[in-house]
């Protein structure tokens, strides 16, 4: 089994790998690439630090159904706020591009998938 510092590790690696093979074709993809892909991994690390925040409250304060509502949507929020942030950059600098920034946004969905046709095969399921 797989868990989020895996994917957080896998992330960044084929960030860096796939960007480095494309930088020989298309430096702005590249560096959109790498832009999208290190925003990924940062969003990616914030959810999971808002996470733990949660959990580790809840262990220790009741908490209503509307904090923890308002807590996610805050969370939430930052996250499409960097997700914004990115897409606007690449969108905005002529060196980066955007279509490459967005693929590299999807970077954690391909780690993930990886992890888990890696666990299946190690598996045998």
């Amino acid at each position: 089994m797989f868990n989020e510092v895996d994917v957080v590790r896998t992330t960044a690696v084929l960030t860096f790998l796939l960007a480095a093979g494309i930088a020989v074709v298309k430096p702005q993809a590249a560096l959109g690439l790498l832009l999208g892909g290190l925003m990924s991994v940062l969003t990616l690390r914030l959810m999971i630090i808002d996470a733990t925040r949660l959990l580790q409250l809840a262990r220790t304060v009741r908490l209503s159904k509307r904090d923890v509502s308002r807590f996610n949507r805050k969370s939430f929020l930052k996250r499409c706020a960097l997700y914004a942030a990115t897409l606007g950059a690449a969108a905005a600098s002529p060196h980066l591009n955007y279509l490459a920034a967005f693929f590299g946004l999807l970077m954690p969905r391909l780690a993930i998938v990886y992890h888990m046709l890696q666990g299946r095969i190690k598996g045998g399921t």
